[in-house]
Formats: C-alpha cells, structure tokens, sequence
C-alpha cells in the first residue's frame, strides 16, 4: 500500500520548493497553496501518522490530503477559459474606480464599529441576528483597502494613501489585538499582489521560507495569543514559547482540525451519507438569505433537507466522538463529506478558476481581475485550512461588490482590445 502520508509531504515540499527557487510563483494557486497546507495541515498529519491516531480512516485521510494537494497543481495546467477572460477584460477609469474603494471603506469602517458595539453576549462561533448584517458589511473595508492600496500605487494619490492607511487599521487590529489568521493573511496578500502588480516585485525567498515557517510555528499558539493579546498584544508575543507549543501540537493526543477530518470522513464512510452539494447550496443560503428580515422558517425551507448538517452531531451520533468548540473540519474533511474521494476536484476547480484569473489579471485592463484575485486568494487557504463550502459565498461576495465599483468606474465608450492581441506583460516575459 503507498505511503500516502509521504507521498502528501513530497508534493507539500516539492511544490513549496519551486517557489522558492523562482519566488514569483508564491503568488499563483498551486504554490500559495502548497504554502498553506505546509503550514497548516502536514505538522497536524506528521503527528497523527506517527502515532497512526484512526487507522485505516487515517490512511483515507492523508489519501485525501495528497489528492487535494495534486489537484491544486493539476487544475491550474489547464488553459484559461476565453470567455471569462474576456468578460474580465475592463477598461477602468482609476479615479472613479478609487471613489468606489473609498465607499467600500467607509461602509465597512462604519459597520465594524456597529459590530463593536454588539453585547458579548449575542456573539458566538455561528452568529444571528443583527451581528451578522454587521458584519457581513463590515468586510467590505478589505476590498476597499486593496483597491485604494492599489491606486495609490499606481498614482500616487494622497487620498489614496489616506483611505488605503485608514482602511488598514482593522486588518491591524484584528492581526494584534484577536490574533485572527485570515484578516492578517488577507491584509499581507493585498499588499504583496499590489506591489507585485504595479511594480512587478516579488517577494524575496527569505520572506517566503520565514512565512511558511512562522505560520507553521505560531498556528498551534492561536487560542494563547488571543487570551494574551487583547490589551497587551507585545507582551504576548514575550510570554509563549512558540517552540513549545509547537512540539505540543505535534503530540497525536491533541486536538487538531485533521484529526476532526478523520472523524468526519470515518462518519462519512460508516453511513455513507454523503451531502452530494447539498452543503454548498446551504452554505450560500445561509450566508445571503437574512432570517432577522425574512424569517428562520423562509431561510430552513430554502435549504436542502431543510437545515444544514451540523457536523459536530453527525460524527458524535456515528461514532461517539465529540469535535472540540472552535476547531474546523479542514477542506479535506467536509469536502469527503460531500462527494467522497471526488471531493478533491473543487480543489481541481478553483485552480481552473485562479488560471484564468491570473492570466486576467496580467493583461491590459486587468485591474478588476487583480483585485478580484486578490481578495479570493484567502478564501482559496481557507478552503484547505477550514471548509470548502464556504468559499462559494466568498466568491459570490467578492464578485458583488467589486462587480459593482468596476460597473461605476468603468469607461464608457472605451472597448477593451481583443485578448489575442494584448502584449503579454513585462513580469510574464521575464518568467
């Protein structure tokens, strides 16, 4: 039988590696991928495999990873897709289209201090109510900081640099003071792909190897962090012993997000209950269909079997076994939940997707491709770290709001020239 946990690893480094050597390619799919299940899911596969924690469901598990990580690099090979390539080919006016990023600022600004402003009591890991219109508006100051980042950039504009600094102050926050992962990774992306853009600079390979491995070394110390960091986030970063909570994490009796992976496709496996999509459709449902204003009977009857599957009570009524508060199923485990071992194509997906996004975004007219790359990047980690349904709704989001300024700010009057004749960019030549 191979050794599926080794083969996982292999692909994990030899991917990583290439980028590397050739640090342009971090910022394309497969290679900011491979950077994050590196950093994420092989320290938690290391520990498991070592104890083989699950057994043969362990073995299933780490197949999984290896097919989730091959399909990153398989669906990028393809070539882009014309039409959308086409569709994403938009001549913008930069003032207009930096109006359109202040707005986006200024509503999310103003609903992040609402947010704040909501009793602790009414705030958990799955939010109703008020709280989640709060929020769901409140994240529109990240696609309003790339875009005003990047005119600023691109221009030079003291209005630019004035919303692009004040947008910046969430992202910062939530960095330092709740240590939250995806806001940070969010933040650093749009200020690596803008200057990457604009100025056609990459990241140098030291910046590369240091990410990898301080995320790798400061994910297990998260829940620390964030008990620590509230008032005092410098003291914090002095208190923990990064090293240490490490080799914790490593230990096959602790609590990881694969382990619950395992679990989830163990349950999965024994019932045969796969959602076959179901959880994508709900996902989207959940995210964009308002119970406050419309009602929980409305939202429930719109959702496929009429609520969404708890996963946490699905592996306990299977098999006994409770999921820790708080911890993910990772994109492997909810993905297997869906269409079992074919689950891994989504991975497959998006990386026919983030092709052609990539070869809009480095074309004239380009602009709205960049900063829609730009924003879905974290969604695309956050569907290997955390859950693949959720990056639908992500991407619906995205495609809203910068579909909407991109509508504003476009020239009226002004064709895009067809793609077969665009130059190719100067970063792609020197490729």
């Amino acid at each position: 039988m191979p050794n599926f946990f080794i083969l996982f690893a292999l692909t994990c480094v030899v991917l990583l590696a290439i980028a590397v050597v050739r640090p342009r390619l971090i910022y394309e799919y497969p290679y900011f991928m491979a950077a994050t299940f590196t950093a994420f899911i092989l320290p938690q596969a290391y520990a498991l495999y070592r104890d083989q924690w699950g057994g043969i469901y362990l073995r299933m598990t780490l197949l999984m990873c290896f097919l989730c990580i091959a399909c990153c690099w398989l669906g990028y090979q393809r070539r882009p897709h014309p039409a959308l390539l086409s569709k994403l080919n938009i001549p913008i006016d930069l003032a207009r289209f930096l109006q359109g990023g202040i707005v986006l600022v200024l509503i999310g600004l103003f609903f992040t201090y609402k947010f704040g402003t909501t009793p602790e009591e009414e705030l958990s890991s799955r939010m109703t109510g008020i709280s989640t219109v709060y929020l769901f508006f409140g994240g529109l100051v990240y696609p309003g900081f790339a875009i005003c980042f990047y005119c600023a950039l691109k221009r030079g504009w003291i209005t630019a640099w004035l919303a692009a600094l004040g947008a910046a102050v969430i992202p910062v926050q939530a960095a330092l003071f709740h240590g939250r992962r995806e806001p940070t990774v969010l933040f650093l992306m749009s200020v690596g792909l803008g200057v990457f853009f604009i100025k056609g600079k990459a990241a140098p390979r030291w910046a590369i190897i240091a990410a990898v491995m301080g995320a790798m070394l400061f994910i297990p110390s998260t829940s620390e962090y964030r008990q620590l960091a509230n008032e005092h986030p410098f003291d914090a970063f002095r208190e923990i012993n990064f090293m240490e909570q490490f080799r914790g994490a490593l230990d096959p009796d602790a609590i990881s997000e694969l382990k619950n992976a395992t679990a989830l496709i163990a349950a999965t496996e024994e019932t045969g209950d796969y959602e076959f999509g179901a959880g994508y459709w709900n996902q989207i449902v959940f995210r964009f269909v308002p119970a406050q204003f419309l009602g929980r009977d409305f939202k429930d009857s719109l959702m496929i079997g009429g609520e969404q599957r708890d996963m946490s009570d699905f592996v306990y009524n299977v098999l006994g076994f409770q999921l820790p508060t708080g911890l993910t199923v990772t994109g492997m485990g909810d993905s297997f939940n869906e269409f079992g071992y074919l689950g891994c194509l989504f991975f497959a997906a998006l990386g026919y997707l983030f092709k052609t996004l990539w070869a809009a975004a480095n074309r004239p007219n380009g602009i709205v491709a960049q900063i829609l790359y730009i924003q879905i990047t974290t969604s695309a980690m956050r569907a290997a770290t955390h859950q693949t349904i959720d990056f639908l709704p992500a991407l619906i989001y995205d495609l809203i709001f910068i579909g909407a300024i991109a509508f504003y700010a476009r020239e009226r009057g002004v064709f895009a020239a067809p793609l077969s004749s665009a130059p190719a960019p100067a970063q792609l030549l020197s490729k």
